[in-house]
């Protein structure tokens, strides 16, 4: 049962935007924006290329609407969505699906924890007892993860769609992914930059028709940009269990070969092949990741100062 939530006070100083990326979604977006208009000053609708009314709907429902060309994907409509905040300069930037899946009373949920003073608030799924459909826990529990791998954070829910952004994250985050993996992008970025990161028990609805993604497209996508993200981010992690998973693999069939020579005097060479190869690969992959976190903390170390300075 979703608390029950009272409406802002517009007399608070403090200017809070919602934003909502949307990809047909006329059939949610108006009450959604309405919904969102009683705690916010001013709430953003960005149309990624819908060939429904989504854009006329969120309009007449009062939201500032910004149209894309095209579908170019859920990370480029948070980068309109940044790009529009550090334009307009709120306090507090809330981002909410506009696929009714999230409850816009909580909206003032984590505009507290923002003005508690952390800078990016996650509304987490899984601290709640919610209904979420067993596949996408798994789902959600791996990616997460591999998100807290990439970034450091605890955060148990990174892959959360609605969360929050005080003044200071908004002017130093600069999400670049293009798609769902943006929201592991943004975590891992805050992290980097040394931005106070939190989490909050949020509602879900999983509608029927509320995703336009197939679930099982949408996270072995997502998994490959994580991994992706990992092996730039963190090489010598990345790399480093990839060339002791294929060493130890080598060496298994390596003592196999042995063990079979010794006790028929036959050798395998296939298999001792396959063992040197193994062997061979993983020694390379550890170096590369050393070399390549090396590269990496150079680069860190040469962008510090201009973080500093944003700040």
């Amino acid at each position: 049962m979703v608390r029950k939530l009272s409406k802002r006070d517009h007399r608070d100083p403090t200017k809070i935007m919602v934003a909502m990326p949307a990809y047909n979604e006329e059939k949610y977006v108006g009450s959604l924006v309405l919904l969102a208009r009683q705690h916010a000053d001013d709430v953003l609708v960005v149309d990624d290329g819908s060939t429904d009314r989504t854009s006329e709907v969120a309009r007449l429902a009062g939201a500032v609407v910004v149209e894309h060309g095209g579908n170019k994907g859920y990370g480029a409509a948070v980068q309109t969505i940044f790009s529009e905040a550090k334009r307009r300069a709120p306090d507090i930037l809330v981002l909410l699906d506009a696929d009714a899946q999230h409850d816009p009373g909580e909206i003032v949920v984590l505009a507290k924890a923002i003005m508690e003073g952390y800078d990016v608030v996650i509304g987490s799924r899984r601290l709640p007892k919610t209904g979420i459909p067993a596949y996408r826990k798994v789902g959600q529990r791996i990616l997460s993860y591999l998100t807290r791998v990439l970034s450091g954070s605890k955060i148990a829910d990174t892959e959360s769609g609605y969360r929050a952004f005080s003044r200071r994250a908004i002017d130093l985050l600069e999400p670049r992914e293009r798609g769902m993996a943006v929201s592991a992008e943004t975590v891992s970025q805050a992290s980097q930059k040394g931005l106070r990161i939190t989490e909050v028990p949020v509602s879900i609805i999983y509608t029927k028709n509320g995703s336009t993604l197939n679930p099982i497209e949408h996270g072995l996508g997502l998994l490959n940009r994580i991994l992706v993200m990992i092996s730039e981010r963190r090489p010598l992690l990345f790399f480093g269990v990839a060339g002791a998973i294929s060493i130890v693999l080598g060496v298994t069939a390596g003592v196999m070969v042995l063990r079979i020579l010794f006790a028929s005097h036959v050798l395998h060479t296939g298999t001792a092949l396959v063992s040197i190869m193994l062997i061979t690969v993983g020694v390379l992959c550890i170096f590369t990741g050393i070399i390549l976190n090396v590269l990496v903390k150079r680069i860190e170390d040469s962008l510090r100062p201009r973080i500093r300075a944003e700040e």
